[in-house]
This record gives structure tokens, C-alpha cells and sequence, in this order.
């Protein structure tokens, strides 16, 4: 309850909050995965458990305390969505809760409408592909059914709205520097009783089940696997590095995909730049796990010019900052927030474009992603820089022993595009251009 407090009333992320409650918790591994079901079931599911309880509160809901409404979401989450705890627990758990922060009368409340909810079941659910059902059905407010329908239009929704609506799988990103892939997937199944399942995709990737929180797996804190989404890692697979290149990640962020060229050969000199001090204090602890060199850290505005970088480098990698569609299922949180500013992240993109660009040396590489399933973010943007800089053109990874198939996962005009609906993974979007030479 203290996790959904902060995130609806505080505007915290669900995944931060709940890392900041299990520190301070003695919870056993059990306990914390229900707590970590529970706080991401309430959010996925906020408007359909909305209008379940509503229909059996005469009155509606909107002048419940909120730590009251907030107890009977979770209750009705377990009634609704879970077996694992009997209905009479949850109920007395809910109405215990609203008796401490409202009085008895909200108590009795809390019981009957749980009791009858209970009894009656969930109203049915609306039918149909109107905006409206969908809303209903995969409980999404109606700006992002409408983003849905904006890029794929009424065929693909039902399928692309369930697929965000789904539980993410944990995909393990293999520290080839330190392990094989079938090394740690029988280290994890015998000493840490973990299973794993290869992905046909990316040979260095495992999908992990049975797993608590990373951080109690002795294999995770000796650096021979980190957590990364499978399509986050295809992307640091389009960068086909090579020995020796200079390297810029433009907007690293916590640094999965700066640490993640690092572990694919030695001898990288990567400038990670970012302008929070927090985030590159977290590359850096990952980087000190993962046994990695090389990654330099830069408190750095990439639309800046700076002397600390170089003149130019055989890759920039630009996985720029954007709405975040592409991964409501690990931050269901953000489809209750106000619908992004397109507009703006637009302009911030083509901003950054232009200033990273010219650190691309002639023969070189630009890599940019974007998590979210936003043409004007990904597909348009690309389009419109390539229009404005005809020195760069569309070099797609190559495939051969060792990658990704390519063939399979690219569109023909080179890009890359992932959607949970379509292959378990979030939904990114990438390009690969190279700068011509003499350019």
C-alpha cells in the first residue's frame, strides 16, 4: 500500500518505489514477489477494478479516503485476478484497513461491497473494437487507445493492447566476458534453482522463471548476467562493434546498452554521457559488477558542445529520450499520468539528432532507438533526418555466425520494430545509418 501511495500520490515510478520498500522490509522471497504482483496488478488493472467496485457503490467512489479506496483496489485485485489468497483474508485484510484510517462505519463499507463483489462477480465486460470496450477490457485510458489506433489502426489494436497490457518476462543480457550461455543457465538451475529458456533471437540472452529479486542471486552480483528486455538488447546487437572504436552513447541513462557493448569485445573506449549524476553513478556501479573497462562517464548535455569529447567517434549511439509506450509493462503508472507531450519529445529528439550527428565520423555509424511505438518518434523522425542529411544512409546490421537473424527480425527498409504482441518484447523501435565516406 505504501508503493501505490507513493506512486499515485507522489508520482513516484512503481519500480523505484518498490525497491526503496523491499530494502527496508524483511519480506521473504514469497512475500516479496505477492507484494511486487500486487502493487503492478492494481495499476494494470486500475480502471477495470475501478469500475467493479463502482458498480456495486451506489454512491461511486470518488468520496472514499484514499487510503480506504486504495485498500479495496488491492482486495478487489486479489478477488478478481488471484487465487493464491482466500477471499475471506482479503476481505477482513481491506476492511481492517478502512476501520484504522476511517472508523468502523467505513469498515462495514468496505465488507459489504467486498462480500458482494465476491458474490456477484465482476459485471461483464463491453464487446466490440469501439475505443471504448478496448478501454474497458485492457483497462487503458482512452489517449493511448487512441495512440494504438493512430499506428496500427483497428486491425492490430486488440492483439497490441493485451500484449502491453501483459506481465513482461525477465530476460538475463549473458556477460560473454565472464560466462557462457549454457554455463550460466546450469549454474542458475542447480545452484540457485532458477530455470531458464534460450532466446532463438539473440544467443546471448536467457528467459528467466522462478527468479525473486535479482539482486539475492550470487550469479547476478558476480557480474555474469544483468536484467535487460530482449528487444533492448537486439539493439545494442545492431552496433556490430569492433576492437578498438571510440564510441559515444549520447543519452546513457543507467547504461545498459553502453555496458552492454562493453561485454561484447574488448579494447572499446566508450564516452557515456548523461546529464543526471545519479545515473551515471549507477552505470558505474554496473560496470564495477560486470568486471567492465573502458565506459567513461560524462555529466554532459549532448545538444552541448564539449572538449571532453571527441572530434568525432565510429559510433553514436542516440537512444533518445521519448514518450516510453513501448514499456507500460514494466511502468504501468504511466498510463494514469497525463498523455506525453509528443510535440516537445519531437523537438528534443531532432535536437539531439543534430548535435550528435556531426560527431559521426565519415564511414561511421549513428545508432537510434526510441522506446515507444510513436511513428512521429521513430519511423517519421528518421525519415526527416535523413531528409535534412543526405550523407547518412540506411546500413542495416549484417547477419552471420553468432547473430541475431536479422532477415527475420528487420523490416525491408532496415529498421527495426518490436511489440510485445508479436515477440514477448517491449515495443522499440531502431535504425542503423552509416555516414558516407568522404562525407
Amino acid at each position: 500500500r505504501r508503493v501505490l501511495t507513493r506512486v499515485q500520490g507522489g508520482g513516484a515510478y512503481t519500480s523505484l518505489a518498490l525497491s526503496a520498500e523491499m530494502q527496508r522490509s524483511r519480506l521473504s522471497d514469497k512475500d516479496r514477489r505477492l507484494a511486487t504482483e500486487l502493487s503492478y496488478g492494481v495499476l494494470r488493472h486500475l480502471s477495470r477494478i475501478d469500475r467493479a467496485l463502482s458498480a456495486y457503490a451506489h454512491k461511486g467512489l470518488g468520496k472514499l479516503p484514499p487510503p480506504v479506496l486504495l485498500a479495496m483496489r488491492v482486495a478487489a485485485y486479489q478477488i478478481l485476478f488471484l487465487d493464491r489468497i482466500p477471499s475471506h483474508a482479503v476481505v477482513h485484510d481491506a476492511v481492517n484497513e478502512a476501520k484504522r484510517v476511517a472508523g468502523p462505519k467505513m469498515g462495514g463499507f468496505a465488507n459489504g461491497l467486498l462480500r458482494k463483489l465476491i458474490r456477484e462477480g465482476e459485471p461483464p465486460l463491453p464487446q466490440g473494437d469501439e475505443p471504448e470496450s478496448i478501454m474497458a477490457r485492457h483497462s487503458m485510458p482512452v489517449w493511448l487507445v487512441q495512440a494504438l489506433l493512430e499506428r496500427l489502426g483497428q486491425d492490430g489494436i486488440e492483439e497490441a493492447a493485451k500484449g502491453l497490457q501483459g506481465i513482461a518476462p525477465l530476460y538475463a543480457r549473458v556477460n560473454r566476458l565472464r560466462i557462457e550461455r549454457e554455463a550460466l543457465a546450469e549454474r542458475l538451475r542447480e545452484g540457485e534453482g532458477v530455470a531458464s529458456r534460450n532466446s532463438e533471437q539473440y544467443p546471448y540472452a536467457l528467459e528467466l522463471s522462478g527468479l525473486g529479486s535479482p539482486e539475492h542471486s550470487q550469479s547476478f552480483a558476480e557480474g555474469l548476467w544483468t536484467v535487460q528486455d530482449l528487444a533492448a538488447q537486439l539493439i545494442g546487437a545492431m552496433a556490430q562493434v569492433q576492437a578498438g572504436q571510440w564510441i559515444l552513447d549520447a543519452c546513457a541513462g543507467v547504461g545498459g546498452k553502453a555496458t552492454h557493448l562493453a561485454e561484447t569485445i574488448e579494447g572499446l573506449h566508450i564516452d557515456a554521457m548523461d546529464l543526471s549524476a545519479r545515473k551515471l553513478e549507477l552505470l558505474q556501479q554496473s560496470c564495477s559488477r560486470l568486471g567492465l573497462s573502458g565506459v567513461h562517464s560524462l555529466l554532459l548535455d549532448a545538444t552541448r558542445d564539449d572538449n571532453r569529447l571527441a572530434d568525432d567517434y565510429d559510433l553514436v549511439l542516440l537512444d533518445a529520450p521519448c514518450s516510453g509506450l513501448g514499456v507500460l509493462r514494466r511502468h504501468p503508472e504511466r498510463k494514469w499520468a497525463p498523455p506525453p507531450n509528443s510535440a516537445e519529445l519531437v523537438l528534443l529528439q531532432e535536437r539531439l539528432l543534430e548535435a550528435v550527428c556531426k560527431r559521426v565520423r565519415p564511414g561511421g555509424y549513428l545508432l537510434y532507438s526510441v522506446c515507444t511505438f510513436s511513428a512521429d518518434e521513430g519511423p517519421v523522425q528518421m525519415q526527416r533526418f535523413l531528409e535534412r542529411h543526405p550523407e547518412f544512409v540506411v546500413a542495416a546490421p549484417v547477419e552471420g555466425p553468432g547473430t541475431p537473424p536479422w532477415s527475420t527480425l528487420l523490416a525491408e527498409d532496415g529498421h527495426f520494430e518490436s511489440w510485445p504482441h508479436l515477440g514477448a518484447m517491449d515495443a522499440f523501435y531502431a535504425l542503423r545509418l552509416q555516414r558516407r565516406q568522404g562525407a
